[in-house]
C-alpha cells in the first residue's frame, strides 16, 4: 500500500505553522510517515506535499520505530537558512512523460497514441524543500521529529495554510512541547565557543614596558593629555605625549649592522 504525505497542497509559513503540524500528528489528526518512500512514492511528491517523520534513536531495537535518514532521490544545491528553516533549490529536475490526450501536464508514462519521433517530455519546475527538526518529549522518551515540505515558487500562492484547514486552525500548541533542534544546536555550538579561549587574544602592556627597551623621557613629559591639554593619568601611569615621541632622534645601529649596511651600500653610506 502507498504510503502518504502528512498534508497535501499546504505550505508551511513558519515556525509556528510547522509545530501546529506536529502537534496534529501527535494527536493522531495526521499521519506521521513510518518508512522510507520507495520508487513510486518518490515520484509522487509534489509541490504541497509534507511529511512528518521521527528520526530513529541510538537504540532502535527497543521500538523498531523512525527512519535514518529522508532520501527523495532528487539532487539538492546547498542550504539556506532562514527562520530557523533549511531551504534546499532542486538540481536538474527530471523529464516527465505527459498523455497527449490527458488533462494534466504531470501524467507519468507514455502512451500509445504518441506519434513516433514526437517528443512528450517536459521538464517540470524546480522543487524547493523546505526543512524544520525539533525535540519532543513522548511516553516513551525525548524523539527528534522532522518536517519536509516541497513546493515551487510559482505555486505557493495556490497551496493552502494551516488558517485554511478547520482542523488545523482550531489546534493549540502547548508552549515549550516542540523545541527546534537548529536553535539548540546553535545555543551549544555559541556556548562552546564562548569558552574556548582564542589563541589570538593581543596582550596590551602599559607605556613604560620593561620588555621593550624605550628611551626614557623627562620626568615632566610623562603625562597624557586630553583635549582640553590637560595631563591625565592612566592606571597610575603616565603616557609619554605624542609630539615628544614623534620628535625622538631614531637610535644609532649596531657598529656591526653599520659594517653591513655599508657592504652592500657603500655609496648610501
Amino acid at each position: 500500500m502507498q504510503q502518504q504525505p502528512t498534508c497535501t497542497s499546504l505550505r508551511v509559513r513558519s515556525p509556528q505553522d510547522a509545530q501546529i503540524i506536529f502537534h496534529a500528528v501527535a494527536l493522531g489528526v495526521l499521519p506521521m510517515v513510518t518508512r522510507r518512500l520507495d520508487t513510486e512514492e518518490r515520484r509522487s511528491i509534489t509541490s504541497g506535499c509534507v511529511f512528518v517523520w521521527e528520526e530513529r534513536g541510538p537504540s532502535p531495537e527497543a521500538t523498531g520505530l523512525g527512519i535514518e535518514r529522508w532520501t527523495d532521490g532528487k539532487r539538492w544545491g546547498p542550504s539556506r537558512v532562514r527562520d530557523e528553516f533549511l531551504f534546499y533549490q532542486e538540481r536538474d529536475p527530471e523529464p516527465v512523460d505527459i498523455e497527449p490526450n490527458s488533462d494534466s501536464d504531470t501524467t507519468i508514462g507514455s502512451s500509445p497514441l504518441a506519434q513516433p519521433g514526437v517528443n512528450h517530455e517536459y521538464v517540470r519546475a524546480s522543487l524547493v524543500k523546505q526543512t524544520y527538526s525539533v525535540f519532543v518529549e513522548t511516553p516513551i522518551g525525548r524523539k527528534k521529529w522532522h518536517l519536509i515540505a516541497y513546493f515551487t515558487h510559482d505555486s505557493l500562492d495556490y497551496l493552502r495554510t494551516v488558517s485554511d484547514l478547520p482542523d488545523l486552525a482550531r489546534i493549540v500548541v502547548p508552549p515549550g512541547n516542540y523545541r527546534s533542534a537548529r536553535h539548540n544546536t546553535s545555543k551549544h555550538g555559541r556556548a562552546q565557543r564562548e569558552e574556548r579561549p582564542h589563541p589570538f587574544t593581543p596582550q596590551y602592556a602599559p607605556y613604560p614596558s620593561s620588555r621593550v627597551p624605550v628611551i626614557q623621557p623627562p620626568n615632566d613629559c610623562l603625562q597624557s593629555f586630553d583635549y582640553s591639554g590637560r595631563a591625565q593619568p592612566r592606571d597610575g601611569q603616565s603616557l609619554a605625549p605624542l609630539t615628544y615621541l614623534q620628535n625622538l632622534a631614531p637610535p644609532r645601529r649596531h657598529p656591526l649592522d653599520e659594517e653591513a649596511l655599508m657592504a652592500f651600500y657603500p655609496r648610501l653610506c
